[in-house]
């Protein structure tokens, strides 16, 4: 990898991967494209059982690999990246997604800017060959009540940190079977007020896979809320209807994932009761996926 140039933080791109082996190559190019290209890229094997090693052998010494012995979950393998990290800023990529090219130079130039410990940028979905931008309501720095709302700025393919301020908020639950990037972000937003930014700029493509949900998800929801919202209402009542409502957003996601759509209905009916007026989560996401389902021939 490129030297960073004299007084430029030194950053680690980190890529969990399990089964991946398809596509890992594109992510990796991804990285080795940038205009301002990280120190190190780590991947880290959660036990594939394909031959991801192979797939990474053409990069040679530019990629360092480490495998997990046992299938841990991604949640393990980013915590396994940090702890061997040489940068002073972690920076993620899923395994099946990419950056564009000037994603790490714009980013980097942003928190500098603004004097940020984190941030995430915009970012494209890519469905059945189809690129859409996606938006979001944000300003240039992430609120409280922006994390309570919900995770939706894909950070695991956009976040960039310092690694010092994720290992301080403690670094990702692995407890989670889903839903753990919002458990960070709520953390990490709450732990460094005003210094969690947002770049307005689609700068990676993530790659939709199946709808599909699994049941133990709703325990992830649930979890979230014991784990965050007796603090979030003692520090303010609106932050926890925000959670809540949120939660109900995303409680709903899974059910139609699992095609019950009565359960669908009622977390949507739910989410509204609860912040009737600016639940902009039912009214722009929803909005995109049912403008998406009419587009489909």
């Amino acid at each position: 990898m490129a030297a960073p140039k004299s007084g430029a933080p030194r950053v680690t791109a980190i890529i969990p991967a399990y089964n991946r082996s398809h596509c890992i190559g594109r992510a990796v190019e991804s990285i080795l494209a940038q205009t301002l290209p990280p120190s190190e890229i780590l991947v880290v094997d959660d036990a594939s059982t394909d031959d991801l090693a192979g797939a990474l052998a053409p990069f040679g010494a530019r990629v360092r690999l480490i495998r997990h012995e046992t299938n841990r979950g991604p949640s393990a393998a980013r915590n396994t990246g940090l702890e061997a990290a040489t940068g002073d800023l972690a920076a993620f990529l899923d395994s099946d997604d990419l950056w564009h090219a000037e994603k790490q130079e714009k980013q980097l130039a942003f928190m500098a800017r603004l004097g940020l410990v984190a941030s995430c940028t915009g970012f494209e979905t890519i469905s059945s060959g189809v690129a859409r931008e996606v938006w979001r309501p944000y300003g240039e720095t992430l609120s409280e009540r922006d994390a309570a709302w919900g995770c939706y700025t894909s950070p695991g393919s956009t976040l960039v940190a310092r690694r010092d301020a994720l290992m301080s908020s403690g670094d990702y639950d692995a407890d989670f079977a889903r839903f753990e990037d919002w458990d960070l972000m709520l953390r990490l937003v709450s732990a460094n007020p005003g210094r969690v930014g947002f770049l307005n700029e689609a700068l990676a493509s993530i790659h939709l896979g199946s709808n599909a949900s699994r049941p133990e998800w709703h325990g992830s929801l649930d979890r979230l809320l014991a784990k965050h919202g007796r603090m979030l209402h003692a520090r303010d009542p609106e932050l926890h209807r925000a959670l809540r409502a949120g939660i109900a957003f995303n409680r709903a996601a899974v059910f139609a994932g699992q095609g019950q759509w009565y359960g669908t209905g009622r977390e949507l009916l739910r989410s509204l009761q609860i912040v009737p007026s600016g639940n902009w989560p039912l009214r722009v996401i929803l909005g995109q996926r049912i403008r998406a389902l009419l587009r489909k021939p």
